[in-house]
Order: C-alpha cells, then structure tokens, then sequence
C-alpha cells in the first residue's frame, strides 16, 4: 500500500517497516552476502595503499585478491537482489515474504548485476572525486531500486529505467546525504562496540592487552578500513529497501495508483 505521497520522510518510514518486516532472514542473508566483498575489498585497499607507487611490481598478489574481490562483489549482488525482492513484497503484502523472495527473474539479475559492475568501476576511478561518488551511488541506488522492473534482456533495459526513475533526482540525494550521516554515526558505534569487546577481554590473563591496543587503534589502517566496511554492512539493508521504495512511490505517483489508494484509504475510514 502507498501510505503517504512521495517524499524523502515517506521513502524512510516505509524503508524502516520494509527492514523490520524482512529482517530475519532476508536482512540477515543480505549481510552474509555481502560480508566477504566487504573484507576483501578492505584487504584489497590495504595492500594497494600500502604498496604505493610499487603497486605495478605486484600484480600477481594483487590479480588474485582482485579476482576474489571480483566473485564476492557477484555473490553481494545477489544477495541485494534477494533482499530487493523480499522488501518489494513485504511492501505490497504488509507482512514477511517467504521462499518467493528468492526467485528473483533471471533478466532483471543480469541486468542489475551489469549495471552495478558499471557504477562500481565507476566508483573506483572516482574516488577521490565527491561529485563522480554521489553520482555513482545515484545510480546505484536506482540499479537495485528498478531492478525488478526490468524484464528484458540487454544492456539497455535497466539503463533506461535508471534514466526513467533518475527524475526523483532529489529526492535521492536527501537520501544519500542523509545515509552518508547515518555511516557515520554507524562507524562511532561499531568503533565503540570494539573498544567495549577490548575492554571485557582484556580481564583475561591470556589476552595480550598491548598487541591487540596496537592494532585496534586509529593507527592500524586496516582496522579503521574494517570499521567503515561494519558501518557499510549495517547500513546497508536500510539502503537497498529506501531505494526500492523509492521507486515504487515514483511509479505509482506517475500512474495515479497513489491517489487511488489514498481514497480507498479515506474510504475505509469513514
């Protein structure tokens, strides 16, 4: 049911029940699907930050990293199309889809998988751009947002939709910005729940208090790149079902079926 027209507080409350009404066990399948990209896109980071200029001497440690990184970023995508798909349904039953959710069509993955690939390598080559960043993440948010909606095989279908459903420009940048406050917050808290872990461990006469102060510190590179990567993940499920939302307040605002269910709504209550 559209509950409200569209605009960006609609698109949060709605995603907020979407998540609650699929946390277990589409949410959960999400983070499994995407906790390997996460680790090795960290490991990755590192080991390029780390090498520098000397990256091109080490391409065969680097290649196999990338391949690995490569399959675990299709196996995330998968899992945001399975969890796409249960919010969608969550949305339009008003209670937890089953097994269905996995029967995600064949075209719309390939689709959405291409399109994501894109704006990934896109992300890469722009990261240290903010404007090439927030653009990606448009378009990525619409990949998994329409994806569903394509039914046809090719490159041009989902860009298309992408194009279609890019006028709710707006409203998907309040949407970014409001996500790239919420990673922040979420690093604060997977930050302090690791100092709280170090802390109740660090009562065991085993524990090797000062080895694990080293690296769990703002000074260890990689730990503070696991911290973003836990802040990503736990975001993440709120991202994907704002997205989908998103798109389906848009279409059912272009065909009217917003005011159709508004005076159904007005209807029943009187």
């Amino acid at each position: 049911m559209i509950r409200a027209p569209l605009s960006t507080t609609a698109v949060l409350d709605e995603s907020v029940d979407a998540v609650r009404m699929t946390a277990t066990p589409w949410a959960g399948l999400l983070i499994l699907a995407s906790l390997p990209y996460r680790f090795l896109q960290v490991v990755f980071f590192d080991r390029v930050l780390d090498l520098g200029s000397n990256a091109g001497q080490y391409g065969d440690v680097l290649r196999t990293t990338a391949y690995w990184t490569a399959a675990a970023f299709v196996l995330s995508r998968c899992g945001r199309a399975v969890f796409a798909r249960a919010c969608r349904l969550a949305i339009a039953r008003g209670e937890r889809p089953g097994a269905e959710a996995l029967r995600v069509p064949l075209a719309a993955l390939l689709g959405y998988i291409f399109v994501a690939s894109l704006t990934e390598l896109v992300t890469y080559m722009t990261f240290f751009t903010f404007i090439g960043l927030i653009a990606a993440a448009m378009v990525s948010g619409l990949a998994i947002g329409t994806m569903e909606l394509n039914d046809q095989t090719g490159v041009r279908a989902p860009l298309r939709l992408i194009a279609r459903y890019g006028r709710s420009g707006r409203i998907l940048g309040a949407l970014i910005l409001v996500f790239l406050i919420a990673i922040i917050v979420a690093a604060i808290n997977v930050w302090a729940a690791f100092e709280v872990g170090s802390w109740l461990v660090s009562s065991i006469g085993s524990f090797d208090a000062p080895r694990w102060t080293i690296l769990l510190s703002g000074g260890n590179r990689r730990y503070s790149l696991m911290i973003l990567a836990g802040a990503a993940l736990a975001v993440e499920p709120f991202w994907v079902a704002a997205n989908v939302v998103l798109v389906r307040k848009a279409g059912a605002q272009e065909t009217g079926d917003d005011l159709r269910a508004w005076f159904e709504e007005l209807q029943r209550a009187s």
